[in-house]
């Protein structure tokens, strides 16, 4: 079933509950209040009779719209439970409703009367606008998660965060359920509320797209490619008029839904590829199948798909020692098509021939999702992201998009010049199609390891297995074919692989069985391609002087490691990560922890994600020597007063920030990850970027067949992909991904940028080409079309290539090499 329907099945019943319903209802919002309170003066929690799911009323909360400055979390909250015995329910049901035009984050917070609230179980969902959802939260399993008695329940605390828009919240009811209780069904008076005032709210909106598919032009298309799209017209429009659809619709924030942006693709994709097919087409009887391209940074969803006309030439452009990828998409129209593949030919050009070695085309798999994230969604489904680089060839279902990651890794003496070849698309070991490929060189290289330091993990853990996997088989991860084991067999090729990205077996936080890989560091020291590595982590220290503080463990343990790196001569790319995340009330102990260790270890940088915005400034955490913010708290005044007391402050991603700000969740588009590491780094000048984790696996077996695959996308509770970049395949060799190419591709837009500086500073030094110079400070300024700020950035891969090709034109005519 359609997520989209199942969401909407679930929550809107129009039959009474049954009388044999064992539930039991926490509150009557008829008779009185609960002893609900708001915690702030600001915002108000009353009984109202609007949007009442159980009885005559429910709960309203509701409070102003958050305009910018430091963050606010409106809540409310009930410590006069009826109920404080839990122990025999293992869910409990909340309808809620917004009545808001912005996508609220409802979060709850339950705990015992021992337990710190924020300590607590949490739950988190998001609203679109104008929506509801019967909310079913896990008891049992967040409960022992916590650590909170389930005999001695003492509050109920509800909260949002920065709300964009006025706040009008429903809550209708909070239902207690025992092991095999029904989840309450919804009372059709309260469908039938929400659906007119979402009708109403729609109706606007409902009028433009009649308008534009009524004008939809299909003359260009076949008649029988005319029909299939009209049926996918009428089929979208009657969804729409019917109601079916409002969850979608208000869901995504530009008001076009991914089914309605796939319709427009493919009315513009089957066009151009008609005009094209008679040059391209190697073999008849494939008139149902329709080619088209993407950019690396555009995700192709299989089902909705969204891709560009194929253009005469699929061209990509790269400088030497460098990788940059396109994607062709092949849609069968009508009938599944078995064994469908890309073969490249030899590619050559009046400067040579590219090594075939330099060339691939990899299918790329699909991981589904189930839910809207925390980060948010406009699409439930299967998501492209794994590149299957152990399979030739796919089959591909009717009306489904394909795409083939066709990339080009060009050699570090490879002549600068243009090499052309084709693409050939097979079915069923036939040659289908040719199409034409270009490969520009450009005469420049870029250094063997990125020019933005990295602290990144990948170290393979299954530690939220239990949350995250809902066929969760603790014997079955024990097994050596697990990928959290079986990827050890490999780790040569996956030091490769990664080394691929920029990237290393490495460990901010000691994972498991983690060591420094010392013998894989001086390989990739030897080959030029090191980056920095920790050499453990540390805690805040305690306040007993016993055992130095309680750091001589510590101490101990990175002693070792420190020596072997001081002998290899790799010292200088170490660094030492602690206290991660540490708020104000932990400084103290980090400061005293840090300093212990400075006196151990003085030529090794301590590094911390605590929350500290003075960045070691202020003295607070002055033994520290580079500093990590979120993006969203990343200041460049503050970073440069840091930069002159001797710190470097870095910046880092994870399960924040949400939306709009970049990220490099399942759902991101590839072009947030690209400017991430690239263009903003370029813009903001962090001094590095870290990420926690690269490999968060809760599968118990590897990928091994696709393009579908049965990778579980949720790597954390609420959310698709964080923490899990990489996949393990057969027998657990390694996979990249999508994000993991953009990642590496935004580094690459980053190296542009420092070797165009590089030559400025040498062009100023010798005084040459003044001309040159000026065009050159202009280039490195990144245009605010690109990157505006970090909630405001181009959508447009094309402004990306536009800008690169820039910088990569400069570097070529630069006086100075």
């Amino acid at each position: 079933m359609n997520p989209f329907k199942q969401t909407i099945a679930a929550l809107l019943f129009g039959a009474a509950v049954s009388a044999a319903f064992a539930a039991e209802s926490l509150f009557d919002f008829s008779v009185s209040d609960g002893g609900w309170k708001s915690t702030a003066k600001r915002d108000v929690v009353k009984r109202s009779a609007e949007y009442p799911a159980e009885g005559k009323q429910g709960l309203l909360f509701c409070g102003p719209e958050w305009k910018g400055g430091p963050s606010v979390w409106p809540a409310f909250e009930t410590r006069s439970l009826p109920v404080k015995e839990w122990s025999r329910y293992d869910r409990l049901a909340v309808p809620v409703y917004n009545d808001s035009a912005a996508e609220m984050v409802f979060n709850i917070f339950i705990s015992d009367s021992k337990k710190p609230l924020r300590q607590g179980a949490h739950f988190a969902h998001m609203l679109s606008p104008y929506s509801s959802k019967q909310l079913v939260l896990p008891l049992k399993q967040a409960f022992a998660g916590k650590g909170v008695d389930p005999a001695d329940i003492s509050v109920i605390h509800c909260y949002t965060e920065n709300p964009e828009n006025a706040m009008r919240f429903f809550i209708g009811g909070f239902t207690l359920l025992e092991p095999g209780d029904p989840v309450p069904e919804l009372p059709g008076s309260y469908r039938q509320k929400i659906l007119r005032r979402q009708a109403a709210v729609l109706a606007p909106r409902l009028k433009q797209l009649e308008a534009e598919a009524a004008a939809f032009d299909f003359r260009s298309l076949s008649p029988d490619a005319a029909r299939r799209v009209r049926e996918r017209v009428d089929a979208q429009l009657a969804r729409f008029r019917s109601g079916e659809a409002n969850d979608l619709l208000l869901s995504v924030k530009n008001g076009t839904p991914p089914d309605w942006s796939s319709i427009r693709s493919l009315v513009s994709a089957m066009s151009g590829f008609e005009a094209l097919r008679e040059t391209v087409s190697a073999a008849p009887g494939y008139e149902d199948v329709l080619l088209g391209c993407a950019t690396p940074m555009e995700k192709v969803l299989p089902r909705v798909p969204v891709f560009r006309p194929l253009p005469e030439t699929i061209a990509i452009e790269a400088a030497r020692n460098e990788k940059e990828a396109a994607q062709l998409i092949v849609m069968p129209l009508g009938k599944e098509r078995k064994k469908v593949g890309v073969r490249l030919t030899a590619f050559t050009g009046p400067a040579g021939t590219l090594p075939g070695s330099a060339l691939s085309a990899v299918p790329v798999g699909f991981v589904e999702t189930t839910f809207v994230p925390r980060s948010g969604s406009e699409y439930v489904g299967f998501w492209p992201d794994p590149l299957l680089a152990f399979l030739n060839t796919v089959d591909v279902g009717a009306d489904e998009a394909q795409p083939f990651w066709i990339k080009a890794d060009i050699p570090a003496g490879q002549p600068a010049g243009v090499y052309s070849g084709k693409a050939e698309i097979t079915i069923g070991g036939k040659t289908a199609f040719s199409v034409p490929v270009s490969v520009r060189v450009r005469d420049f290289a870029l250094p063997n390891r990125p020019m933005l330091p990295l602290a990144v993990t990948f170290w393979p853990n299954d530690g939220l297995m239990p949350k995250c996997n809902p066929e969760f088989d603790p014997e079955a991860r024990k097994s050596p074919a697990a990928p959290v084991h079986a990827w050890k067999k490999h780790k040569k090729a996956w030091r490769d692989m990664l080394a691929g990205y920029g990237l290393m077996i490495d460990s901010l936080y000691e994972y498991g069985d983690w060591a420094p890989e010392f013998e894989l560091l001086a390989e990739l020291d030897r080959e030029g391609k090191l980056g920095m590595f920790s050499l453990g982590y540390y805690h805040p220290a305690s306040e007993n002087p016993a055992d130095n503080y309680g750091m001589q463990s510590t101490i101990d343990r990175i002693r070792p490691r420190y020596e072997k790196a001081k002998r290899l001569g790799i010292l200088k790319h170490a660094y030492i990560y602690g206290c991660d995340e540490s708020t104000a009330d932990k400084f103290p102990a980090a400061e005293r922890a840090a300093a212990i260790l400075k006196k151990e270890f003085p030529d090794v940088p301590l590094f911390t994600t605590a929350y500290d915005d003075s960045f070691g400034t202020d003295g607070r955490l002055g033994s520290i020597d580079w500093f990590c913010p979120l993006t969203p708290q990343f200041n460049e005044k503050q970073a440069a007063a840091a930069r002159k007391a001797g710190k470097q402050v870095w910046w880092y991603i994870c399960l924040a920030p949400r939306r709009p700000y970049a990220n490099n969740f399942i759902e991101s588009s590839g072009i947030e990850t690209r400017l991430l590491t690239g263009a903003m780094s370029a813009k903001y000048r962090p001094d590095g970027f870290l990420y926690y984790q690269t490999s968060l696996w809760n599968n118990t077996a590897p990928v091994t067949a696709g393009p579908y695959t049965d990778w579980i996308a949720q790597s954390f509770p609420g959310y698709n992909g964080d923490g899990n970049w990489t996949y393990p395949g057969p027998d657990g060799t390694p996979l990249g991904s999508i994000r993991l190419e953009n990642f590496r591709d935004g580094l690459e837009d980053y190296a542009y940028v420092k070797l165009l500086e590089q030559r400025l500073a040498a062009a100023k030094q010798a005084g040459r080409n003044p001309q040159w110079q000026r065009e050159a400070e202009a280039a490195l300024a990144v245009p605010a079309a690109l990157v505006g700020s970090l909630t405001e950035y181009t959508r447009d891969p094309q402004k990306v290539y536009a800008w690169r090709s820039r910088l990569a034109d400069l570097i070529e005519a630069a006086p100075v090499k």
